[in-house]
């Protein structure tokens, strides 16, 4: 009997330890391999990542919820048995839930809300600034109501707009740039940056320190051009100048100093441009598909105002 016993304990353990034999056979053959390796690799990694994981568990206090979990199911326990009307974790967690989203998502609401109306009440103040600005400039300009649009496509006359992601690496001065499509047809187009104002007067590019326009800034128009200037006014009686859109004109410098000389013309009614902007056939169009650039149809005042330390920037009005 003895020895029978013994057969079937080693005959059990042959079984029992068949399989493992198999594994740990398969286990080296594949460990010896190098797509082994790479299985015993991901296996140690795993490993850590899960040691890794129990670590931050247990340091973050998971026991101490686990803990709290299990003292959840023996209440939910006892109210099945009947030890008194203990309400299911499982019925107040989702209600508890339901109330925090619903809190969040009104304190969100009411942040946003807040944020719009701070920006706005902002805006307001800053555009009333501009306004100022404006008037103690020219109060002709300043009487007249801005306006813009989006439109769909570039057109002579119309302002480009830089999308806020675009030169911000290089090019930056085309970065939240407005630039004033002068010309635009089959041959190309070209322009002039309306919010590039530089450290320089007339006075000092032109060595006319005494000149009607001395004192005008100077603005930097673009990268094409080297030695040009160009100006912009609103006045019709300048002779020599050419009509850009109706009551914006382009030119006519000898007319325009007679004009502030002898009609008392004020100087800031004239916005002067070093260089120019400029796109090779279709460049532009392509340039506005990929949303480099917005095209906007705007009032010419937002154009001929001068746009010097304005407390709201071109590019955001």
């Amino acid at each position: 009997r003895d020895r029978t016993h013994a057969r079937a304990r080693t005959a059990a353990a042959t079984r029992r330890d068949a399989p493992q034999s198999a594994y740990f056979s398969a286990f080296i053959h594949r460990a010896s391999s190098p797509v082994g390796a790479v299985a015993r690799t991901r296996a140690m990694t795993q490993r850590v990542t899960t040691m890794t994981t129990l670590e931050t568990w247990r340091a973050t206090g998971g026991a101490r919820r686990a803990a709290r979990r299990g003292a959840r199911r023996a209440m939910r326990a006892r109210g099945a048995a009947g030890d008194g009307d203990v309400p299911s974790s499982d019925d107040v967690a989702p209600a508890l839930e339901s109330d925090w989203r619903e809190f969040r998502a009104k304190l969100l609401a009411q942040e946003k809300n807040v944020k719009l109306e701070e920006e706005r009440a902002r805006a307001m103040a800053a555009s009333g600034e501009n306004l100022k600005v404006l008037e103690a400039q020219n109060p002709k300009l300043a009487s007249a109501a801005p306006w813009a649009h989006v439109i769909a496509a570039p057109e002579k006359g119309c302002l480009l707009v830089a999308a806020d992601h675009e030169f911000r690496m290089s090019q930056q001065y085309f970065h939240q740039a407005v630039i004033l499509v002068l010309e635009h047809h089959e041959n190309g187009s070209m322009g002039v940056i309306l919010n590039r104002p530089t450290q320089y007067d007339m006075g000092y590019v032109s060595g006319d320190v005494d000149g009607v326009f001395a004192k005008n800034a100077l603005y930097f128009g673009g990268d094409v051009g080297d030695g040009t200037v160009s100006f912009l006014h609103g006045r019709e009686d300048v002779k020599g100048s050419v009509e850009v859109l109706p009551g914006m004109y382009l030119g006519g410098y000898d007319s325009a100093c007679a004009l502030v000389e002898e009609q008392g013309a004020k100087p800031d009614e004239f916005k002067f441009f070093a260089r120019y902007c400029g796109w090779a056939p279709g460049q532009l169009e392509s340039e506005c598909e990929r949303g480099v650039w917005f095209p906007v149809a705007g009032a010419k005042e937002l154009a001929l105002k001068q746009v010097i330390q304005l407390p709201k920037p071109l590019w955001r009005e």
